[in-house]
Order: structure tokens, then C-alpha cells, then sequence
């Protein structure tokens, strides 16, 4: 019974620990801008189809004998040249993941401290690109305990800011926007590069596995509503792009600014060795080339691009997400049909789902073409 609580709960702790990252921070400005009422449907129609994509996921691994990343598990069962283009989406993905991580924490620290963005950015960047060079076992060894005490933070956050709501500041919505949050929720919800690794948690309790994706994510949905609940009805149309930048409250101001960094600071560790692992295993490529393509390459792009938070996390959300989603459509029919095992668990409904993740990435990509052009 320890056992099952052990591996039940690490598993949990490297899903919330996957997606409860700079999404997070987001929400609550897309959610003010098009209305907090149609930024939830979007976060639960996502968050929905993220859920999914990670019970499909974890079936095709079951179904697999070898343990593969998500750009082997391609190749696998669609070929190379889909493998290829399973690459660029998921390198675009998390580059701009590992982007909007750097300017996050630059951004949060010079609140907090002071000082150009970029300095800091720069600084984060140099303690922790050695840690994911030399590896991880330290922060995977403690990593449940890393989710509890991001969860802790949130809920103490929400609870000091919630007697400050304005009801108000929740009623008003635009139909116009419907698709604005979109994207962040997209990136939000993302939680598709943990299934490897959660492959692994889970090995001793692979019927757990189910549970295990409904859990986390539930968890992760939950504190996402009740971060962007709070956050835009105290602020309003003047939360920022990181809503923990909106915080003025003298005791609460250093509280808020190092959530933000704390949240921030955890993924990118852990993103950034995912990636690393890619270029390593299904690609065999030698030290140290993949962790300079992993670390150095996205740093040296948030300086040369120099994009806004928001717009990182819409180009890997809304595209690198939509479109890595309409792949993982093909690829789960695929593993159904020449997988290698007998899974503990099939996704029920046949292809349909399967057909409505795929034209929801598909609307809500010209959608958030349409808004980045300001045609809506």
C-alpha cells in the first residue's frame, strides 16, 4: 500500500510539476481582456483536450515496448519524416516554453529587485543550464515535494488577495474575443512531454496510470480557475501580462513576486532536460551538442527576438501545441493498430474525439492568426 501511495503520488507530482508553469501567470490577462466567463470555457474545453491527449498519450506508451520520447514514439509509428516534423513542432513548443520561462523570471525579479529583465534572465540562466547539463536526480528526487509547495504558495496567495474581488470585474465579457485566451490556455494546459517520465513513475503501477493523468490535471485546473478568478477580480482590466506583477500590497508585494519565480524557475529546469533527452535518445546526438541546443540556443532567441511574455506563450501554445495535438491524432490511431502490448486502459469513444481535437486546433490557430494581426 506504501508503495501505490508512493508512486501514485510522484506521478500526480510530475504531472502538476509539467504543466502548473508560466501558463499560470497568463491567464488572468487573457482572461480580463475577453472576460473572465469566456476565458474559463476556453481553459476547460483545453484543459479538456490536454487531458485526453495525455490519456491517448500514455496508452500509446503502454502499448509500446520500448521507452521512447514523443519524437521517437513518431517515428515509431508514422515514419521519419513525420519524426522530423514532430521535432520542429515540439522544439518551437518548448523553445518557446523555455523563452517565456526566462523573461518571466527576468521580468518578476526586476519587479522584485530592481534592474533590467534582461540581467537577471541572464543570471537564472547561468546557475541552472549547468543543472541540466550534469542532470536531474536531485530535482526529480524531490520534485513531489517542489508541486506541494507551488500549491501551497497559490492557495495562500489567492486566499490573501480574495477579500480585495470586485464582482464587477467578472460580469463583463466580449463574444468577439471568444478565442483570445486560446493560446495561453493552450500552453497552459500542456503537459504532453511528461509522459516519458511519467512512463517510468508509473512502471510498477501502470493501472494506476489513468487515475494518475485525471488527478493531476484536475488538480492543475483547479488552482488555474481559482488563480485567474482571483486575479482578475481584484485587478480587473489592469492585471498584467504576469498577474503577479499586479500586486502594489507592501506584504504581499514580495510574496506574490517570488511565487512567480518560484513557478517559473522549476519547468525550465526540468523542460529544458526533456528537451536535451530528445536531441540525446532519439536522435543520438553526443555531448554536449544536446544541451546546447536544449539551453543555449532558446537564450540566445529571447535576445535576438525579444518577444513579450504573452506572445511567447501564444506561439507555442496556440501553433507548436495545435499542431503537435493534430499529429498525436494520427499517431494514437496508428499505435492502436501496430502497437506492440495490450494497454491496461483504451480512451473510449473511438475517433471522434480525436476529430474534435483536431478542428478545435485548427479553429482556434486561425483565430489566434486573426488576433496577433488585430483583424478581430
Amino acid at each position: 500500500m506504501l508503495e501505490f501511495d508512493k508512486d501514485f503520488l510522484h506521478g500526480v507530482a510530475a504531472i502538476v510539476g509539467t504543466v502548473f508553469g508560466a501558463g499560470i501567470l497568463a491567464l488572468p490577462y487573457v482572461f480580463a481582456k475577453a472576460g473572465f466567463l469566456i476565458g474559463l470555457i476556453n481553459l476547460m474545453i483545453v484543459g479538456t483536450i490536454s487531458t485526453l491527449i495525455l490519456l491517448y498519450m500514455c496508452e500509446v506508451c503502454l502499448r509500446t515496448k520500448e521507452t521512447l520520447q514523443i519524437v521517437g514514439l513518431t517515428e515509431k509509428y508514422l515514419g521519419k519524416k513525420a519524426k522530423t516534423i514532430m521535432l520542429f513542432f515540439t522544439v518551437i513548443g518548448m523553445y518557446g516554453a523555455l523563452i517565456a520561462y526566462l523573461i518571466g523570471i527576468g521580468s518578476s525579479a526586476s519587479t522584485l529587485i530592481s534592474g533590467q529583465p534582461v540581467l537577471y534572465s541572464t543570471i537564472f540562466f547561468i546557475i541552472a543550464s549547468p543543472i541540466v547539463y550534469i542532470g536531474l536526480k536531485l530535482v526529480e528526487k524531490v520534485e513531489l515535494y517542489l508541486s506541494f509547495i507551488k500549491i501551497i504558495m497559490v492557495i495562500l496567495l489567492c486566499l490573501m488577495l480574495f477579500p480585495g474581488i470586485k464582482f464587477q470585474n467578472l460580469k463583463s465579457f466580449d463574444t468577439s474575443k471568444f478565442f483570445l485566451p486560446y493560446g495561453v490556455a493552450m500552453f497552459a494546459c500542456m503537459g504532453y512531454s511528461v509522459v516519458p517520465n511519467l512512463e517510468r513513475i508509473m512502471e510498477k503501477k501502470k493501472e494506476l496510470t489513468k487515475k494518475t493523468v485525471i488527478i493531476g490535471m484536475l488538480i492543475c485546473l483547479t488552482i488555474f480557475t481559482s488563480f485567474s478568478f482571483v486575479f482578475v477580480g481584484r485587478f480587473g482590466q489592469d492585471v498584467k501580462e504576469i498577474a503577479t506583477e499586479s500586486v502594489s500590497d507592501t506584504h504581499l508585494f514580495i510574496f506574490s513576486n517570488l511565487f512567480a519565480i518560484f513557478t517559473l524557475a522549476t519547468p525550465f529546469i526540468m523542460l529544458a532536460w526533456v528537451l536535451k533527452d530528445t536531441f540525446k535518445f532519439d536522435y543520438k546526438l553526443n555531448r554536449p551538442i544536446p544541451w546546447i541546443l536544449a539551453c543555449i540556443v532558446p537564450y540566445f532567441l529571447m535576445l535576438i527576438a525579444n518577444p513579450t511574455f504573452i506572445q511567447a506563450l501564444e506561439i507555442s501554445g496556440a501553433y507548436a501545441g495545435s499542431l503537435t495535438y493534430i499529429i498525436f491524432c494520427f499517431l494514437i490511431k496508428k499505435a492502436r493498430k501496430f502497437g506492440d502490448e495490450k494497454p491496461c486502459y483504451v480512451v473510449p469513444g473511438g475517433d471522434l474525439p480525436l476529430i474534435f481535437i483536431a478542428l478545435f486546433g485548427i479553429i482556434g490557430m486561425i483565430s489566434t492568426t486573426l488576433n496577433l494581426l488585430k483583424i478581430l
